[in-house]
């Protein structure tokens, strides 16, 4: 009897283990850790670069526009001030003080938009690389994509030796994704499959 209570517990203990061991095995399957300096393909992205200079540009035109808005408001002002004092002067400075922060709220506002549009590139090209990462990973058994950064670093400046030092890749051998995802952060983010092969 007690014979048979043991081989039932060996039985139950060996059933109980058999799907936790398969999946410890599958998890533990074999993949490729790869790394890619994000900086560098957005700095590289042709249709990025594009929009940032629209971004840019329109800075420029607003800065612009702004001094030439508080140039007038200056003039008003010298204008009014040479005045006498009496009611018309005092209107004119209530109406100047409106206008400067008229002008100040137009100015916060546009540069808002501009910002919100700046976000708005950014994000719209990080969701394209992640698409573009993907696939490259999945046509090459990659299960994990770690950024980095490549860019060169100069000993003597303190910022750049103490942003090296926190680096989350420390030493990496030809599993670098970067020019391979430049390459596909084209007009179309993947033709067909074979292009994302690795070489």
């Amino acid at each position: 009897m007690k014979s048979n209570i043991y081989k039932l517990a060996l039985i139950t203990a060996f059933a109980i283990t058999l799907p936790l061991t398969g999946g410890v095995a599958q998890a533990q399957e074999p993949g490729i850790v790869a790394i890619l300096d994000v900086a560098a393909v957005f700095q590289r992205n042709q249709e990025f670069n594009t929009q940032m200079q629209g971004i840019k540009d329109a800075a420029e035109q607003l800065k612009v526009q702004i001094t030439e808005q508080q140039k007038v408001i200056q003039a008003k002002a010298a204008q009014i001030s040479a005045m006498e004092s009496g009611a018309d002067r005092f209107q004119q400075e209530a109406d100047l003080e409106q206008q400067q922060a008229q002008l100040k709220t137009q100015a916060r506002q546009a540069e808002t938009n501009l910002l919100n549009r700046e976000a708005q590139i950014y994000y719209a090209t990080y969701q394209k690389l992640q698409s573009v990462v993907k696939a490259v990973a999945e046509a090459n058994n990659i299960v994990l994509v770690l950024r980095f950064d490549s860019s060169k670093i100069n000993g003597n400046v303190r910022p750049e030796v103490i942003k090296a030092v926190n680096r989350s890749v420390v030493y990496n051998r030809e599993l670098d994704l970067t020019n391979l995802i430049t390459e596909q952060m084209g007009p179309q983010v993947v033709a067909d499959s074979q292009s994302t092969q690795l070489k």
